[in-house]
């Protein structure tokens, strides 16, 4: 898995996976990702746009930071996942919160390869 794949299965979400409300969804694809397992992932952002879209961020979309960080120029749709207090694997309760904002990602190569936080 290259660093870009990563980014992809971690917080690429285009359509958004249906789910009955958010915190089902959290739970859902927290586990459906690979990210409740050998550990439970405390927080995790997924973003509901097409992997090309987010990747325009790495070029005209975006506006550098510092390093290798670029802010995007436009809002996307997000859910953030949050761990529940203190619980751990297997059951990885996590709440939800859904919002619209511009995000900072870290580029290399023009591709995104971490996802560092919304803004």
């Amino acid at each position: 898995e290259t660093r870009y794949e990563k980014f992809l299965r971690q917080h690429v979400d285009y359509p958004k996976s249906s789910a009955p409300d958010s915190r089902t969804y959290c739970n859902q694809m927290m586990q459906r990702r690979g990210m409740t397992s050998p550990v439970c992932k405390f927080t995790n952002t997924f973003v509901h746009a097409s992997a090309a879209s987010i990747t325009t961020v790495c070029g005209s979309g975006g506006t550098p930071a510092s390093g290798d960080l670029r802010d995007s120029n436009a809002s996307f749709a997000l859910t953030t996942c949050r761990l529940q207090g203190g619980s751990q694997t297997p059951n990885c309760p996590y709440n939800a919160d859904a919002s619209t904002q511009r995000i900072r990602i870290a580029c290399v190569g023009g591709l995104p390869v971490h996802y560092d936080k919304s803004i």
